[in-house]
């Protein structure tokens, strides 16, 4: 599976029950503007009550959809999913890559704590096991050893009738093996500085190099929710059914594919100046709105559709940096919803 800047096969993104990935690029489309456009496309969906959610087994159910697809994929997936199971399914999964950020300290596993603040790139092999009885009579010698919570599902009287057993779909004894990359992301001394990334991709392929600029290709994600959720006015919904909500997740969905596939069909290299430039989102939104109510769905009007996007430019300046403002968010009425 060949993965550089430009030319991108299929690389999937996990988070919150959601999985996108970046388009394709076409000999139609120069280097610039692809590098320049980084816009996702939505693939598939897992909505969740809330009472039952969870973010792993949505994961899952998405990658053994895309294993039937009989195509190399690489899967970008943040800090919240790494677990001994998603990472032996992967391992297991037929063309599947993966490439998950792990914690550095506390809430990591053992063996990645214990690391010194050194770059690593080395290959682990952890030995899980549901047995509590060999847990106990091994731990002390095998230095790698894990515990599984007992897939039987064995509750104490004193824990809440919701509490549940980690999950774990394989023998009782099993090796989990993969590779790990640590290497420094901020200046020393800073929060959060040490980056720690475990995948199964070869390393003379991929080296520690190029492992930093695969997963900083996660980092359009961030952007998409928040084009998804403002730009499209998908963070409040205008129904109270779950049908209706329904409707309109998918509608929002939807309408991005729709605007990004837009903006990559309408990008141009554009290099007068010293800075690169992009379409800007919120304005192919608006004007897709324009014409969405228009009745005419000819060639001529979709091209002139495309030329409208491509007027608004906005320059891409990197290295910026903005503190986040956390602010309370209220509710908003249902009849305060219409403007949306």
């Amino acid at each position: 599976m060949q993965i550089n800047y430009v030319w991108v096969n299929i690389i999937i993104a996990m988070k919150r029950t959601c999985a996108f990935y970046i388009c394709q690029n076409t000999q139609n489309h120069n280097e610039t503007s692809n590098f320049a456009c980084g816009k996702f496309k939505y693939l598939d969906m897992v909505i969740q009550p809330r009472q039952k959610m969870d973010e792993r087994e949505a994961a899952l159910t998405m990658l053994k959809k895309l294993a039937q697809q009989e195509k190399d994929f690489l899967v970008l997936m943040d800090r919240g999913y790494i677990s001994f199971n998603l990472i032996e399914n992967c391992n297991r999964l037929k063309h599947c890559h993966y490439v998950m950020r792990s914690k550095s300290g506390d809430g990591a596993f053992k063996e990645i704590v214990a690391m010194s603040n050194h770059e690593y790139d080395i290959d682990l092999s952890c030995r899980v096991t549901s047995s509590h009885y060999y847990y106990v009579t091994h731990k002390d010698t095998e230095k790698f050893l894990h515990l599984i919570l007992h897939k039987k599902h064995h509750y104490k009287a004193v824990r809440s009738k919701n509490t549940r057993d980690q999950r774990w779909d394989f023998e009782d004894m099993c090796d989990v093996r993969f590779r790990v990359c640590k290497f420094r992301i901020n200046p020393p001394g800073s929060d959060d500085e040490w980056e720690v990334l475990i995948t199964n991709l070869y390393r003379n392929e991929y080296p520690l190099a190029r492992m930093k600029e695969i997963y900083h290709l996660r980092w359009g994600i961030e952007t998409s929710f928040r084009e998804l959720k403002y730009d499209l006015s998908g963070i409040q919904f205008h129904s109270k059914k779950d049908q209706f909500v329904y409707m309109e997740i998918y509608a929002h969905f939807a309408m991005y594919n729709a605007v990004s596939l837009s903006i990559i069909a309408s990008s141009k290299p554009y290099t007068q100046g010293k800075y690169q430039y992009q379409i800007d989102f919120k304005m192919a939104c608006c004007i897709w709105r324009r014409y969405f109510s228009i009745s005419d769905n000819s060639d001529k009007n979709f091209t002139q559709l495309l030329l409208d996007v491509a007027f608004y430019l906005t320059p891409i300046r990197p290295g910026r940096k903005d503190k986040r403002n956390l602010k309370v968010k209220l509710v908003v009425g249902f009849p305060y919803r219409l403007a949306a």
